[in-house]
C-alpha cells in the first residue's frame, strides 16, 4: 500500500499531548483536522518550499492515532527521579524506558536502558568499576518522606490474582 517510487510516507509523534503533561493545549481532545493542520503548519514552517504550495509535498491521506499515556512530560530536572540501572541489591539491575537514560519513555529508551543494564552486569562480572553514568543514584529525601505515609493500592486495570 505504501510502496510507490513517486511518493513518500511520513510518520510523526506528537508529544506531549495534554496540558497535564506539559503541552500548551489538549491535543488528545483536538479533532483530527486540528492535529493534521498543526502538523502541516509546523512542517511548512520547518521546511518552507517543501510542504504544500507550488511543487511542494501534498498530503494524500492521514490517520491520527491517540495514545494518551504514551510519554511523560520531559520537564527540566525530571531525569533525577529516574533510577539508574545499577541498584544496591546484589545481582539485581534495572532496565526499561522509565530508568535513567537519554531518551523519553520510548522503544529507543527501553533498548538503551537494556544496553546500560548489560554494561552494569558485565562491569560487575569483570570486577570493573561502574562507568560514571552507571553509578548508583541516591533516593531523594522528598521521595522517601512522601513514601513513608503511603498505603498500598491496587493497580489500575489489573484483574485477578
Amino acid at each position: 500500500e505504501y510502496a510507490d517510487a513517486d511518493r513518500s510516507m511520513l510518520e510523526l509523534v506528537f508529544a506531549p499531548a495534554t496540558r497535564e503533561v506539559g503541552a500548551d493545549r489538549n491535543w488528545i481532545g483536538a479533532s483530527d483536522a486540528e492535529v493534521v493542520a498543526a502538523c502541516l503548519g509546523e512542517l511548512s514552517r520547518l521546511f518552507p518550499g517543501e510542504i504544500g504550495g507550488e511543487g511542494g509535498a501534498e498530503l494524500l491521506k492521514h490517520a491520527v492515532v491517540r495514545t494518551p499515556r504514551s510519554v511523560y512530560a520531559a520537564t527540566p530536572g525530571r531525569n533525577r527521579y529516574r533510577p539508574s540501572q545499577a541498584t544496591p541489591v546484589p545481582n539485581f539491575v534495572l532496565a526499561g524506558d522509565w530508568t535513567s537514560q537519554k531518551f523519553l519513555g520510548s522503544m529507543e529508551g527501553a533498548v538503551l536502558a537494556g544496553k546500560l543494564a548489560a554494561e552494569v552486569i558485565a562491569d560487575r562480572a569483570a570486577g570493573r568499576a561502574a562507568a560514571t553514568s552507571q553509578t548508583l543514584k541516591p533516593v531523594h529525601e522528598e521521595v522517601v518522606a512522601a513514601a513513608e505515609g503511603a498505603a498500598p493500592r491496587e493497580p489500575v486495570g489489573v484483574r485477578g490474582r
